[in-house]
Protein backbone atom coordinates (compact mmCIF):
# COMPACT_ATOMS: atom_id res chain seq x y z
CA UNK A 1 0.00 0.00 0.00
CA UNK A 2 1.16 3.50 -1.26
CA UNK A 3 0.56 5.93 1.64
CA UNK A 4 1.70 9.65 0.63
CA UNK A 5 2.36 12.68 2.55
CA UNK A 6 -1.73 13.66 3.16
CA UNK A 7 -2.02 10.13 4.36
CA UNK A 8 0.63 10.31 7.09
CA UNK A 9 -0.18 13.57 8.45
CA UNK A 10 -3.76 12.41 8.92
CA UNK A 11 -2.77 9.31 10.78
CA UNK A 12 -0.67 11.15 12.80
CA UNK A 13 -3.29 13.31 13.77
CA UNK A 14 -5.47 10.73 14.25
CA UNK A 15 -2.77 8.64 16.40
CA UNK A 16 -2.85 12.04 18.35
CA UNK A 17 -5.77 12.87 19.27
CA UNK A 18 -6.46 8.84 20.07
CA UNK A 19 -3.33 9.21 22.45
CA UNK A 20 -4.97 12.45 24.25
CA UNK A 21 -8.35 10.50 24.42
CA UNK A 22 -8.20 7.25 24.57
CA UNK A 23 -8.16 5.10 27.69
CA UNK A 24 -5.69 5.65 30.56
CA UNK A 25 -3.21 3.67 31.82
CA UNK A 26 -5.22 1.10 34.15
CA UNK A 27 -4.33 1.99 38.25
CA UNK A 28 -1.72 0.65 39.72
CA UNK A 29 -2.48 -2.26 42.02
CA UNK A 30 -1.69 -1.76 45.30
CA UNK A 31 1.76 -2.79 47.06
CA UNK A 32 1.59 -5.76 49.31
CA UNK A 33 2.79 -5.44 52.64
CA UNK A 34 2.22 -7.28 55.89
CA UNK A 35 1.41 -5.93 59.81
CA UNK A 36 3.79 -7.00 61.76
CA UNK A 37 1.16 -7.63 64.74
CA UNK A 38 0.64 -11.11 62.55
CA UNK A 39 4.34 -12.33 63.41
CA UNK A 40 4.69 -11.08 66.95
CA UNK A 41 5.46 -13.57 68.64
CA UNK A 42 8.17 -14.73 66.28
CA UNK A 43 9.18 -11.23 65.91
CA UNK A 44 9.71 -11.11 69.82
CA UNK A 45 11.95 -14.19 69.85
CA UNK A 46 13.90 -13.86 66.13
CA UNK A 47 13.78 -10.38 65.36
CA UNK A 48 16.45 -10.69 62.78
CA UNK A 49 15.71 -13.97 61.45
CA UNK A 50 11.73 -13.06 61.05
CA UNK A 51 12.44 -10.03 58.98
CA UNK A 52 15.06 -12.10 56.47
CA UNK A 53 12.12 -14.95 56.33
CA UNK A 54 9.31 -12.07 55.83
CA UNK A 55 11.79 -10.62 52.61
CA UNK A 56 12.36 -14.57 51.63
CA UNK A 57 8.94 -14.64 51.14
CA UNK A 58 8.94 -11.78 48.26
CA UNK A 59 7.37 -8.75 50.56
CA UNK A 60 8.83 -5.77 50.36
CA UNK A 61 6.44 -3.30 52.96
CA UNK A 62 5.82 -3.57 56.33
CA UNK A 63 3.74 -1.67 59.11
CA UNK A 64 4.95 -1.72 62.77
CA UNK A 65 2.95 -2.66 65.83
CA UNK A 66 5.61 -2.59 68.28
CA UNK A 67 9.50 -1.55 68.14
CA UNK A 68 10.84 -4.61 70.04
CA UNK A 69 13.30 -2.32 71.89
CA UNK A 70 15.41 -1.54 68.87
CA UNK A 71 16.25 2.53 68.16
CA UNK A 72 14.99 3.98 65.04
CA UNK A 73 18.60 4.19 63.94
CA UNK A 74 18.84 0.40 64.46
CA UNK A 75 15.24 -0.14 62.49
CA UNK A 76 16.92 1.33 59.54
CA UNK A 77 19.96 -0.52 59.76
CA UNK A 78 17.59 -4.12 59.49
CA UNK A 79 15.41 -2.36 56.75
CA UNK A 80 17.96 -1.95 54.71
CA UNK A 81 19.85 -5.09 55.34
CA UNK A 82 17.04 -6.73 54.65
CA UNK A 83 15.20 -4.72 51.42
CA UNK A 84 12.69 -4.16 53.45
CA UNK A 85 10.80 -0.36 53.41
CA UNK A 86 8.46 0.36 56.55
CA UNK A 87 4.91 2.11 55.51
CA UNK A 88 3.78 3.44 58.89
CA UNK A 89 3.37 2.04 62.50
CA UNK A 90 0.41 1.35 65.42
CA UNK A 91 1.00 2.87 68.39
CA UNK A 92 -1.38 6.05 69.34
CA UNK A 93 -3.93 5.71 71.91
CA UNK A 94 -6.31 8.05 73.42
CA UNK A 95 -5.48 7.97 76.62
CA UNK A 96 -1.54 9.00 75.48
CA UNK A 97 -0.15 11.95 77.05
CA UNK A 98 1.34 14.59 75.12
CA UNK A 99 4.86 13.57 75.71
CA UNK A 100 3.91 9.76 74.66
CA UNK A 101 2.56 11.44 71.17
CA UNK A 102 5.43 13.47 70.60
CA UNK A 103 7.70 10.77 71.34
CA UNK A 104 5.90 8.21 69.39
CA UNK A 105 5.37 10.58 66.30
CA UNK A 106 9.34 11.40 66.25
CA UNK A 107 10.00 7.52 66.59
CA UNK A 108 7.93 7.24 63.45
CA UNK A 109 10.30 10.54 61.43
CA UNK A 110 13.05 8.70 62.76
CA UNK A 111 12.36 5.19 61.22
CA UNK A 112 11.25 7.42 57.86
CA UNK A 113 7.48 6.61 57.86
CA UNK A 114 5.13 8.05 55.82
CA UNK A 115 1.88 7.38 58.21
CA UNK A 116 0.89 7.05 61.88
CA UNK A 117 -1.85 4.85 62.94
CA UNK A 118 -4.40 4.42 65.77
CA UNK A 119 -6.63 1.14 65.68
CA UNK A 120 -9.19 2.52 68.32
CA UNK A 121 -10.87 5.60 69.78
CA UNK A 122 -11.40 6.19 73.20
CA UNK A 123 -12.31 3.05 75.25
CA UNK A 124 -13.62 3.84 78.77
CA UNK A 125 -13.09 1.84 81.56
CA UNK A 126 -10.31 0.05 79.78
CA UNK A 127 -7.79 -0.79 82.50
CA UNK A 128 -4.56 -2.60 82.40
CA UNK A 129 -3.97 -5.36 82.11
CA UNK A 130 -5.61 -5.79 79.18
CA UNK A 131 -7.60 -9.12 78.28
CA UNK A 132 -9.54 -9.97 75.20
CA UNK A 133 -12.25 -10.15 77.72
CA UNK A 134 -11.58 -6.60 79.01
CA UNK A 135 -11.30 -5.24 75.91
CA UNK A 136 -14.53 -6.56 74.37
CA UNK A 137 -16.16 -5.34 76.97
CA UNK A 138 -15.13 -1.65 77.03
CA UNK A 139 -15.24 -1.61 73.06
CA UNK A 140 -19.38 -1.95 73.95
CA UNK A 141 -19.52 0.84 76.38
CA UNK A 142 -18.23 3.52 73.79
CA UNK A 143 -20.40 6.17 73.50
CA UNK A 144 -21.41 8.70 70.83
CA UNK A 145 -19.44 11.24 73.09
CA UNK A 146 -16.18 9.01 73.30
CA UNK A 147 -16.31 9.34 69.72
CA UNK A 148 -16.25 13.18 69.62
CA UNK A 149 -13.61 12.84 71.88
CA UNK A 150 -11.42 10.70 69.81
CA UNK A 151 -12.12 12.81 66.84
CA UNK A 152 -11.08 15.79 68.56
CA UNK A 153 -7.86 14.09 69.73
CA UNK A 154 -7.17 12.61 66.14
CA UNK A 155 -7.49 15.80 64.57
CA UNK A 156 -4.87 17.30 66.95
CA UNK A 157 -2.71 14.17 66.66
CA UNK A 158 -2.95 14.82 62.85
CA UNK A 159 -1.98 18.00 63.06
CA UNK A 160 1.04 16.99 65.17
CA UNK A 161 1.92 14.44 62.26
CA UNK A 162 1.59 16.77 59.31
CA UNK A 163 4.22 18.88 61.22
CA UNK A 164 6.81 16.03 61.52
CA UNK A 165 6.39 15.52 57.85
CA UNK A 166 3.93 12.28 58.28
CA UNK A 167 0.57 11.53 58.22
CA UNK A 168 -2.43 10.26 60.36
CA UNK A 169 -4.92 7.44 59.78
CA UNK A 170 -7.28 5.74 62.12
CA UNK A 171 -7.62 1.59 61.58
CA UNK A 172 -11.13 0.98 62.07
CA UNK A 173 -12.61 -2.91 63.66
CA UNK A 174 -16.43 -4.26 63.66
CA UNK A 175 -17.09 -2.12 66.59
CA UNK A 176 -17.04 0.77 64.61
CA UNK A 177 -20.04 -0.03 63.13
CA UNK A 178 -22.20 0.19 65.95
CA UNK A 179 -25.02 2.93 65.48
CA UNK A 180 -25.14 6.25 66.75
CA UNK A 181 -28.84 7.62 66.45
CA UNK A 182 -28.55 5.91 62.92
CA UNK A 183 -25.62 6.56 61.90
CA UNK A 184 -22.21 4.09 62.14
CA UNK A 185 -19.81 4.86 64.89
CA UNK A 186 -17.31 4.88 61.72
CA UNK A 187 -19.19 7.50 59.92
CA UNK A 188 -19.55 9.84 63.29
CA UNK A 189 -15.67 9.51 63.25
CA UNK A 190 -15.51 10.55 59.74
CA UNK A 191 -18.01 13.56 60.42
CA UNK A 192 -16.31 15.48 63.35
CA UNK A 193 -12.22 14.82 62.08
CA UNK A 194 -10.25 16.95 59.38
CA UNK A 195 -10.19 15.08 56.09
CA UNK A 196 -6.53 16.87 55.65
CA UNK A 197 -5.73 15.69 58.92
CA UNK A 198 -7.16 12.33 59.31
CA UNK A 199 -7.30 9.56 56.85
CA UNK A 200 -8.61 5.93 56.75
CA UNK A 201 -6.92 2.66 57.05
CA UNK A 202 -9.25 0.30 56.01
CA UNK A 203 -9.66 -2.99 57.39
CA UNK A 204 -12.14 -4.83 54.99
CA UNK A 205 -11.99 -8.58 57.02
CA UNK A 206 -12.84 -6.53 59.68
CA UNK A 207 -15.51 -4.46 57.98
CA UNK A 208 -17.00 -8.14 56.35
CA UNK A 209 -16.81 -10.08 59.55
CA UNK A 210 -19.29 -7.01 61.23
CA UNK A 211 -21.89 -7.35 57.85
CA UNK A 212 -20.48 -3.87 56.49
CA UNK A 213 -20.27 -3.30 52.78
CA UNK A 214 -16.92 -1.57 52.08
CA UNK A 215 -17.53 -0.57 48.69
CA UNK A 216 -19.15 2.55 49.83
CA UNK A 217 -15.76 3.41 51.45
CA UNK A 218 -13.54 3.12 48.64
CA UNK A 219 -14.38 5.08 46.78
CA UNK A 220 -11.42 7.59 43.87
CA UNK A 221 -10.90 10.41 46.31
CA UNK A 222 -12.50 9.14 49.71
CA UNK A 223 -10.81 8.89 53.12
CA UNK A 224 -9.19 5.43 53.07
CA UNK A 225 -5.46 5.56 52.26
CA UNK A 226 -4.53 2.26 53.26
CA UNK A 227 -5.97 -1.09 53.56
CA UNK A 228 -6.01 -4.70 55.44
CA UNK A 229 -6.64 -7.82 53.68
CA UNK A 230 -7.73 -10.76 55.84
CA UNK A 231 -10.54 -13.69 55.08
CA UNK A 232 -12.29 -15.65 57.10
CA UNK A 233 -13.45 -19.18 56.70
CA UNK A 234 -17.66 -19.80 56.24
CA UNK A 235 -20.21 -19.88 57.04
CA UNK A 236 -20.28 -17.53 59.72
CA UNK A 237 -23.32 -15.39 61.45
CA UNK A 238 -21.63 -11.59 61.07
CA UNK A 239 -20.74 -9.86 64.63
CA UNK A 240 -19.52 -6.48 65.91
CA UNK A 241 -17.29 -8.49 68.35
CA UNK A 242 -16.87 -11.17 67.23
CA UNK A 243 -14.33 -12.14 64.77
CA UNK A 244 -14.57 -15.75 62.05
CA UNK A 245 -11.92 -18.77 62.10
CA UNK A 246 -9.25 -16.92 59.77
CA UNK A 247 -8.16 -18.38 56.14
CA UNK A 248 -5.69 -16.96 53.99
CA UNK A 249 -6.61 -14.28 51.71
CA UNK A 250 -7.92 -16.28 48.51
CA UNK A 251 -8.81 -19.53 50.74
CA UNK A 252 -11.82 -18.15 52.88
CA UNK A 253 -15.11 -16.82 51.73
CA UNK A 254 -14.30 -13.46 50.37
CA UNK A 255 -14.65 -12.28 47.02
CA UNK A 256 -11.24 -10.77 47.17
CA UNK A 257 -10.80 -10.32 42.77
CA UNK A 258 -13.40 -7.09 42.71
CA UNK A 259 -12.28 -6.32 45.87
CA UNK A 260 -8.51 -5.91 44.81
CA UNK A 261 -9.97 -3.85 41.60
CA UNK A 262 -11.70 -1.51 43.74
CA UNK A 263 -8.69 -0.85 45.88
CA UNK A 264 -6.94 0.00 43.09
CA UNK A 265 -9.52 2.43 41.42
CA UNK A 266 -9.66 4.10 45.07
CA UNK A 267 -5.75 4.27 44.31
CA UNK A 268 -5.11 3.20 48.19
CA UNK A 269 -1.03 3.02 47.21
CA UNK A 270 -0.50 0.15 50.11
CA UNK A 271 -2.21 -3.06 51.66
CA UNK A 272 -1.24 -5.05 54.38
CA UNK A 273 -1.92 -8.58 55.40
CA UNK A 274 -2.90 -9.80 58.81
CA UNK A 275 -4.19 -13.26 59.01
CA UNK A 276 -5.71 -13.36 62.89
CA UNK A 277 -6.19 -16.04 65.88
CA UNK A 278 -3.32 -18.42 64.11
CA UNK A 279 -0.77 -20.40 65.69
CA UNK A 280 2.82 -18.91 65.75
CA UNK A 281 4.32 -21.93 64.89
CA UNK A 282 1.90 -21.42 61.45
CA UNK A 283 2.59 -17.52 61.09
CA UNK A 284 5.43 -17.80 58.01
CA UNK A 285 3.65 -20.17 56.60
CA UNK A 286 0.56 -18.53 56.04
CA UNK A 287 1.96 -15.25 55.15
CA UNK A 288 3.29 -16.69 52.29
CA UNK A 289 0.11 -18.26 51.18
CA UNK A 290 -1.22 -14.95 51.76
CA UNK A 291 1.29 -13.37 49.61
CA UNK A 292 0.84 -16.25 46.80
CA UNK A 293 -2.94 -15.53 46.79
CA UNK A 294 -2.51 -11.46 46.22
CA UNK A 295 -0.23 -11.54 43.28
CA UNK A 296 -1.22 -10.42 39.94
CA UNK A 297 -4.18 -13.23 38.71
CA UNK A 298 -4.43 -15.26 41.48
CA UNK A 299 -6.89 -13.63 43.81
Amino acid sequence: MNIDRRDLLRFAGAASVAAAAGAAAPPAAPAIGVQLYMLRDLLAKDLEGTLAAIARIGLRHVEFAGYYNRTPAQWRDLLKANGLTAIGAHGLYPDMSDDQVAAAIDAAAAIGLEWVVAAVPRLPGLTLPITEQSFRAATQRITGDDLKASAAWFNRIGERAKAAGLRFAYHNHGFDFRRYDGRYGLDLLLAETDPALVALELDIGNMIAAGIDPLPYLKPGGRARLAHVKDWRGPYTPSLYEIPASAPVGEGSIDWPPLIKTLARARIPYIFIEQEGIEPSAALDLLARNWRHLQPGRT
